[in-house]
């Protein structure tokens, strides 16, 4: 027959404290319930850019992405009709001075400057020939005047030995009269012959003016002809590197036709495009920082664009001292400009949108970092990474950073 089980004692103490210790773990789950904020939108703090309110000199830096450009650029294009022969420089390419790039071929302009030489020479060869038959004609004039000189000369003695005659009565008046007629007559031959002399002389200047104008006006399209036949070879006119080479062999191109552009290397400046909103604080005269990701360089703002393109304000510094290297034409580069500092100033981590001297939003944590509260306050100048801070924030205050748009309605918000 079955016989009834007897309860131990530590069977009867387990059950209390079983159930006792349930009801503790109720109570301890329902305390965290009711200590866990519910209401209240939760972000993570590790998605979070948190900032501390400090005081001291703010640096007031604007910063701009840009390239690098050279200072001097040589725009190649055909001076002269004619067709690519030759054209191996590629882009890239170092070049220096007379350098020949391109080569192009137009056997119309080699003629043209042989048929030139030609006529120049021709015209060379007919001032000289002109030259010499002008000079023997003076000579043949010169020779008839100095004979009707001594003529003259002769008649002027024969006349006076006459006279004396016929004072004696030694001879009749007719033949003095005679000698006294031919004196006359020589004299004026020689007035005459002298007159034809100098006309002579005028009339060679006068044809050779005109010829030696003829041999210059050839010597002109000679030079012409022969720059022309020089233009079919496009050489370099300064030193650096090709930027572009635009034709190919076989192409034909007519004068005023692209060819390429040749840049300077080692004179450089930086192109910044500031942001319009940022732009207002740049002045020519600041210092500038430009980093081409290989090293810095220092620089001074020497231009601001007066317009807006695309958002942004073109903006030139002048490069000083040695550039970094594999600094060249059209490297990108960042560049942050220094506007001014401000001595004693409370500043803060620059949040994700801001403007200068502004009332704005920011997210203040509280002691314990526990809950971030929507404060409003006051901003003064904006820097490249700080803000100026001249109401709603105390030194040690920290504030978030980060974009808020998931939760910029809320006025209070929980980091978990």
């Amino acid at each position: 027959m079955d016989l009834a089980r007897t309860k131990s004692k530590a069977s009867r103490i387990k059950r209390p404290a079983t159930i006792a210790g349930a009801a503790l773990v109720l109570v301890s789950g329902g305390v965290v319930l009711a200590s866990i904020d519910f209401r209240t939108q939760r972000v993570d703090r590790t998605k979070l850019s948190i900032e501390t309110v400090q005081q001291g000199t703010m640096e007031v830096k604007v910063g701009a992405n840009g390239q690098l450009l050279p200072k001097h650029i040589e725009q190649l294009a055909a001076q002269v009709s004619g067709r690519v022969a030759k054209a191996d420089i590629k882009p890239g390419a170092v070049v220096q001075v007379g350098q020949v790039l391109v080569e192009l071929a137009n056997p119309q302009l080699i003629a043209s400057a042989e048929e030139a030489q030609s006529a120049w020479e021709g015209a060379i060869a007919e001032l000289q020939s002109a030259e010499a038959e002008l000079q023997t004609n003076m000579l043949n004039q010169e020779v008839v005047l100095t004979g009707a000189q001594f003529n003259s000369e002769k008649a002027q003695v024969k006349t006076e030995a006459d006279e004396a005659l016929a004072r004696e009565g030694l001879l009749s008046g007719i033949e003095l009269k005679r000698s006294q007629l031919d004196l006359t007559q020589l004299k004026k031959t020689y007035e005459i012959e002298g007159s034809r002399l100098k006309k002579v002389r005028d009339n060679i200047q006068v044809q050779l003016a005109v010829k030696r104008s003829h041999v210059t006006q050839l010597a002109r399209a000679l030079d012409r002809a022969r720059t022309q036949a020089a233009d079919l070879k496009v050489v370099a006119g300064i030193s650096g590197i090709v930027q572009t080479i635009n034709v190919e062999v076989g192409q034909q191109l007519q004068p005023g036709s692209p060819i390429g552009r040749i840049a300077q290397r080692e004179q450089l400046y930086a192109e910044l495009k500031v942001p319009a909103r940022e732009a207002t604080q740049v002045q020519a005269g600041q210092n500038v920082i430009v980093d081409t990701r290989n090293g810095t360089v220092n620089g001074v703002v020497t231009r601001v664009d007066p317009g807006v393109t695309d958002g942004t304000v073109v903006v030139d510094v002048d490069l000083q001292g040695a550039l970094p290297a594999g600094a060249r034409p059209q490297l990108e580069v960042e560049g942050t400009i220094y506007i001014s500092q401000l001595p004693n100033t409370l500043y803060v981590g620059k949040p994700a949108y801001v403007k200068n001297d502004a009332a704005i939003a920011v997210y203040k944590l509280d002691p314990a970092g526990r809950y971030a509260t929507r404060t409003t306050i006051k901003a003064g100048k904006v820097s490249l990474n700080y803000l100026q801070v001249l109401q709603g924030l105390q030194p040690g205050d920290r504030i978030i950073t980060s974009e808020i748009g998931e939760w910029q309605n809320q006025e209070r918000i929980l980091l978990k």
